[in-house]
């Protein structure tokens, strides 16, 4: 196959799913993600060299981060999902998932595997449950990645401390925060609950994010300034933030969304 052929291809296969991150692949191919997350790489302290180090991405999604820390040098790194949409611990009933929702959510699974593909990328992608990740499943490492994903959770201590059983080096939590309760409370933690059908369940301020992993057994030992993540040219999920008590973020979430780096390392011996 010619290079011009093998460009044509890889385009045909990128326009054929989904992409919820902008990844730039051969041939100046780049993936029409919701979320364009390489000016965030200048914002957060992801080290510029892992070399030998085995590394965790939790909820990859289609592997911006795992890939990332691979190109960073990484020995192995395990990518986490799930492909259930049953295994989504959002706030919404888990019976409201149709077969349609498992279908798109099979369709992200091929997003990640066409990115794999044409970046020869060795980086494992395990279906699997934050909340289940224990080391006689998927070993233990040096470095982990958890991206925006806490304020989808019911329980993100517990994720948290389930990233805490597999992981003896550092942890770096990129994370969505509310801005106005970080300015009205600064130092105390404070969490936002969100009700209704959509997948957002808390919101903490700084304060209180930085409490969430101090109580999964981890140690702050360094934070950011807050970034807006910026969107991609990729379609956006239309039903975020409904009413008019949100009126105030839809109107900041129109330049992107706020998120604070948050780095720790585990202050006790793992049980």
């Amino acid at each position: 196959m010619s290079e011009d052929a093998s460009v044509d291809s890889l385009r045909a296969r990128v326009a054929a799913v989904p992409w919820y991150h902008t990844i730039e692949l051969p041939g100046g191919v780049v993936t029409p993600g919701e979320y364009d997350l390489r000016p965030t790489l200048a914002k957060v302290p992801l080290p510029e060299s892992l070399h030998g180090m085995r590394c965790l991405d939790v909820g990859t999604h289609d592997g911006f981060w795992a890939f990332e820390m691979e190109r960073r040098g990484a020995a192995a790194v395990t990518a986490i999902d799930v492909a259930d949409p049953a295994d989504l611990d959002w706030p919404v009933a888990v019976p409201a998932f149709s077969a349609e929702a498992r279908e798109e959510l099979a369709r992200r699974w091929g997003a990640f595997t066409v990115a794999r593909d044409a970046l020869g990328s060795a980086v494992e992608r395990v279906d699997i449950s934050v909340y289940d990740l224990v080391p006689e499943r998927v070993g233990s490492f040096e470095f982990a990645f958890f991206g925006t994903l806490l304020h989808h959770l019911r329980d993100p201590v517990g994720a948290l401390a389930a990233v805490r059983r597999v992981v003896d080096g550092r942890l770096l939590v990129c994370a969505v925060f509310s801005v106005s309760k970080t300015v009205l409370y600064p130092s105390s933690p404070v969490v936002e609950l969100f009700e209704g059908q959509q997948p957002f369940w808390n919101y903490p301020n700084i304060a209180g994010l930085r409490r969430q992993m101090e109580s999964a057994g981890w140690r702050v030992v360094g934070a950011g300034r807050p970034f807006l993540e910026r969107f991609g040219s990729g379609p956006r999920w239309p039903g975020r933030l409904p009413g008019w008590r949100n009126v105030p973020r839809r109107a900041l979430f129109r330049f992107g969304v706020p998120h604070v780096w948050l780095l720790a390392e585990p202050y006790a011996p793992a049980p």
